[in-house]
């Protein structure tokens, strides 16, 4: 009556919403997927998991309480399963991680295919979300760690200092305010090396493009907030012509040399080509650096397999 694909496919199909989109998340047809799901209730004397009527579909009261249930099962299978591997010098099981989509696209990838060549009996899946995403994701059971740039409840949740970003201010080449910061400019090297940290290397005057146009990140994200406390902090607030979700399409955008300027993470850089149509400036308010973290709940807190992809990830960071 239970068994972890069967679990996997009524939680996907509960998350999405759709046997559709479930099933292209799974890798699987949809005809496949419902004669599973058919399966299952025929075994469960004929009652239904899913409301098919209406849309999205849902979880009925007794597909609550399977998933509820079965999510037990499987969590204390998955113990098991560790316990045995741990003894035998392997790790395996699976670890659920939800980050946002810059850590997703370009830090988490490499990490993850580092670790899974050295445990290739444990599977990880990333879910790209936002930070109340996260928060609800840990909560639930959903992930087993989270990593982004926002602090989470410290009450609730456990946090890890991976290390540490800077956000620079990026200015199309073709604006006529370069010359006036001309003394300010920053290389594409001394960002990578990091060598713009260095007291020497003096902070652009921000006050000098409070009359420029700004390229931000939406609202809900700490960016834009970070993003418009420091121009507040420099006396003005940015005139804003564009909104992005993704901090790569702003900065492809920004590259285009002809719309706004932008402040993005320094590590960006390692992901994008040398570009001559983009002006960068260190800036000096504290609040361009931040702390990139890594969360799980306080209790009953991570499984040992969990516990040493965390170990992995400090490591890889060094």
């Amino acid at each position: 009556m239970f068994s972890k694909r069967e679990y996997e496919y009524v939680m996907e199909i509960a998350k999405e919403g759709s046997f559709s989109k479930a099933a292209q998340k799974l890798y699987i047809s949809q005809p496949a997927l419902s004669g599973a799901i058919k399966k299952i209730e025929k075994e469960l004397y004929g009652i239904s998991l899913f409301d098919r009527n209406v849309n999205p579909v849902a979880l009925t009261p007794a597909g609550q309480y399977y998933l509820e249930k079965t999510r037990k099962i499987y969590e204390l299978s998955n113990e098991m399963e560790q316990h045995f591997a741990e003894l035998a010098g392997i790790r395996s099981g699976v670890i659920n991680i939800g980050s946002s989509g810059y850590f997703c696209a370009y830090f988490l990838p490499e990490v993850i295919r580092g670790y899974c060549r050295l445990n290739p009996k444990c599977r990880i899946n990333v879910t790209e979300t936002d930070i109340s995403g996260m928060d609800a994701g840990l909560r639930t059971g959903q992930f087993d760690i989270t990593m982004d740039v926002e602090a989470l409840d410290p009450e609730m949740f456990e946090s890890v200092t991976l290390g540490y970003e800077y956000m620079i201010m990026a200015v199309p080449a073709s604006f006529a305010v370069n010359e006036k910061l001309k003394e300010f400019q920053i290389s594409r090297e001394s960002i990578l090396e990091r060598s713009f940290l260095d007291e020497a290397v003096r902070a652009v005057d921000l006050s000098k493009v409070s009359k420029e146009p700004f390229l931000m990140l939406k609202k809900n994200q700490d960016s834009y907030k970070r993003s418009m406390d420091i121009c507040a902090h420099a006396g003005f607030e940015p005139k804003v012509i564009m909104y992005f979700d993704q901090l790569q399409t702003a900065y492809n955008v920004a590259r285009s040399g002809q719309s706004g300027i932008i402040f993005f993470r320094d590590a960006l850089l390692k992901y994008t080509e040398k570009t001559e149509k983009l002006c960068y400036y260190k800036i000096g308010d504290p609040l361009a650096k931040r702390a990139i973290l890594l969360s799980m709940k306080r209790y009953p807190g991570v499984g040992a397999t969990v516990d040493d992809f965390i170990k992995y990830i400090l490591l890889a960071k060094k």
